[in-house]
């Protein structure tokens, strides 16, 4: 690399394109700019030098675990580390508790976690290597664990920020791994993950429905801890998120399908570290569809994934895992409240306070702005005028990108008829 890349850039150039960032992910360089502005945020906020002395690492894990996807089947699996001892760090693995802090405390907070790693073939959770088994047992636990790694070299920075996985801090290959003994782990988890006549599928159900929180189960899913004992597999965080949404959700769609359809009107709203997510019901069958847009210029674009009736079989490519992330919640919603309807969400994004911190934000934003009051209108006009006022792009441009309102505008019912 010549030396001019490395002298400070002019400040028109340093400016750079957010919506790069989250294909990027601090490492693709895809923006140009060198050193990456992201990767440098995260240095400044992790004092490595201090933190991590020597090879030995001492801390409480949260507990996390992270499964990376390249070299599939073979992929890097290894426990994530602080070198901090405490029940405190718990909080680094409870997104669901992130809502009202700064980006640069949730970066702070998870760019401290050490993601320590080894290549395993995903078919070892079958008859798990003891590393394999102390990283099981750490999935196992609710609460913080104990542990000391031994790390093969001191951690560095690489790929440090995913559109669908939480971030993860710096990384370094481990040599060993040991774990307290003292583990807190729940009786349904104790029971689900130790039978091994179980499908995945199912247990992943059932400790939905006893309550075990997602990115609990998301854990075990990811380390080959679910499912009939020849097939487990280990399976990368990333792909484990979505398919833990995307299972409970179709699981949630079957019910409400079977539920009268709402009376009126409803928009939900809400906002977070650079995101709004609105919510419109509509009366009708069951449709589902999110629209998503960055706010780069005075008319953005708006990408689109939708449903029919009956669900979706292919993957959602366009909003991918934000998709399944708010669909979700939404199911949980119509579901408490045993009502069926059409629905359509609005996902807005202000590049200027937005880092890619995985697709967790859009599902508790979206949760939470369910569990608010909401407001109520008698026709689809009123509902959309709200709508519009609480978006900073223009409305048109997402109701011409929606299928969903196209067809609920055109498609006949019997009350024509009547």
């Amino acid at each position: 690399m010549s030396q001019s890349r490395l002298e400070p850039q002019p400040a028109e150039v340093q400016s750079y394109d957010e919506r790069v960032c989250s294909r990027c992910m601090g490492h693709r360089h895809l923006c140009g700019i060198n050193p990456c502005p992201l990767l440098m945020r995260a240095k400044t906020l992790v004092d490595l030098e201090s933190a991590v002395k020597d090879l030995s690492l001492y801390g409480s894990s949260p507990p996390g675990v992270f499964v990376g996807e390249h070299g599939y089947p073979k992929v890097l699996l290894g426990p994530l580390v602080p070198p901090v001892l405490g029940p405190e760090t718990a909080i680094m693995e409870r997104p669901d508790l992130w809502l009202n802090k700064t980006m640069d405390e949730i970066i702070s907070m998870r760019f401290s976690l050490v993601r320590t790693k080894r290549t395993v073939p995903v078919d070892a959770a079958i008859d798990p290597p003891r590393f394999l088994q102390e990283t099981q047992t750490l999935a196992l636990s609710e609460e913080p664990a104990d542990s000391e790694a031994l790390l093969l070299k001191r951690p560095t920075f690489a790929s440090v920020l995913s559109d669908t996985t939480l971030p993860v801090g710096p990384s370094a290959p481990i040599e060993v791994f040991n774990l307290d003994d003292n583990l807190t782990v729940p009786r349904a988890i104790d029971r689900v993950t130790s039978d091994t006549d179980v499908k995945a599928r199912t247990g992943i159900l059932e400790l939905y429905d006893d309550g075990i929180r997602q990115e609990h189960v998301t854990r075990l899913f990811s380390v080959g801890l679910l499912g009939a004992g020849r097939t487990r597999r280990i399976v990368p965080t990333k792909w484990s998120i979505t398919a833990i949404d995307d299972i409970v959700g179709k699981k949630l769609h079957k019910e409400v399908l079977r539920l009268p359809w709402m009376n009126d009107y409803e928009v939900f709203v809400d906002q977070a570290l650079g995101n709004t997510v609105i919510i419109l019901f509509m009366q009708g069958v069951w449709q589902f569809e999110a629209l998503e847009s960055w706010l780069s210029g005075p008319n953005p674009g708006v990408i689109s994934d939708h449903e029919w009736f009956k669900g979706r079989k292919d993957y959602a490519r366009s909003v991918a895992g934000a998709y399944y992330a708010t669909r979700l919640p939404v199911l949980e919603h119509l579901l408490e409240k045993r009502r069926q309807a059409s629905t359509i969400v609005f996902l807005e994004t202000d590049p200027t306070k937005w880092v890619p911190l995985g697709v967790w934000r859009f599902r508790s934003i979206a949760r939470r702005a369910l569990a608010g009051e909401g407001k109520r209108f008698s026709t689809l006009s009123e509902a959309t005028e709200e709508v519009g006022s609480r978006l900073h792009s223009p409305l048109q441009n997402w109701l011409d990108a929606s299928r969903v309102y196209e067809n609920y505008n055109t498609q006949s019912t019997l009350t024509d008829f009547m």
